[in-house]
């Protein structure tokens, strides 16, 4: 993957979620004008609910990995790097 691939993701999904606040915060501030705080809260609430339920059906549930994908994880068991300590160090 390129490095510039996870900042270009990261830059699209900050910006979507800075226009998501100033919509959000548009149209509640009218609903709170005209229908009271009450109406206000209650509509950011419940509009929470599916937006938390989308956000967890849409993620990921396994990461693949390849051999020699430098991004992989690696289980510390696995890592060939991880630090030996001095009592298993062979002679």
């Amino acid at each position: 993957m390129p490095p510039a691939r996870p900042a270009e993701a990261m830059a699209v999904a900050t910006s979507a979620m800075v226009g998501g606040q100033a919509l959000a915060v548009a149209l509640t501030g009218r609903l709170a004008e005209s229908c009271g705080p009450t109406a206000a809260f209650a509509v950011g609430s419940a509009l929470a609910a599916p937006a938390c339920a989308l956000a967890l059906t849409a993620r990921p549930t396994t990461y693949t990995e390849t051999e020699n994908d430098p991004h992989a994880r690696v289980h510390p068991d696995n890592d060939p790097h991880a630090r030996v300590p001095e009592e298993n160090k062979p002679a």
